[in-house]
């Protein structure tokens, strides 16, 4: 290559096109980091959601004494715990399950009082507004409690975050 003087500088042919070319290749750079990430997010989508061809049976649970239906997994198993308490415990699972109770609207104060709260906020369920709680239950273990006032009664729903949302995409009034 020819040595360019300083005094020559002023000579060097610059291609009238440059910021077409310097356009391109930012738009080319963009593209590529726009197709990573939505590549990224769409495999991280698809490890969350079931396929939609996969076939989970159900059963449908309806207490007209307490008010309450909702339809859970065919492998979850039911246990009342008293006359106001119903447990659905997942079969192959270690944890707990849901328990929904129904209680006196009055005793929410004593409900509250034997949590450890770390977090309220308002969730709708079945067209009826309601508190969920996050409970710390020690050891970086939580519970979610849903508290529901609906027709003279107050509805505890209470598991794990996963279960009870499980519980509630289902869960209706029956009343």
């Amino acid at each position: 290559m020819a040595k360019i003087k300083l005094h020559q500088l002023h000579k060097v042919k610059i291609h009238r096109n440059r910021w077409l070319i310097w356009s391109i290749a930012y738009a080319v750079v963009v593209a590529i980091a726009v197709i990573g990430y939505i590549k990224v997010s769409d495999v991280g989508f698809q490890a969350q959601v079931p396929a939609a061809n996969t076939f989970v049976p159900t059963h449908t649970y309806n207490d007209q004494r307490l008010g309450f239906g909702l339809r859970y997994p065919a492998d979850w198993s039911i246990e009342a715990g008293s006359s106001t308490a119903i447990t659905f415990t997942p079969t192959d699972s270690a944890e707990e399950g849901v328990t929904i109770r129904v209680l006196d609207p009055d005793d929410e104060a004593s409900v509250r009082d034997s949590l450890q709260i770390i977090s309220e906020s308002i969730v709708t369920v079945d067209g009826q507004k309601g508190k969920e709680l996050i409970n710390d239950l020690g050891n970086r273990a939580h519970q979610t409690l849903i508290l529901l006032d609906h027709a003279g009664k107050l509805y505890v729903i209470s598991g794990s975050n996963e279960l009870v949302e499980q519980a509630l995409v289902t869960f209706r009034f029956l009343n």
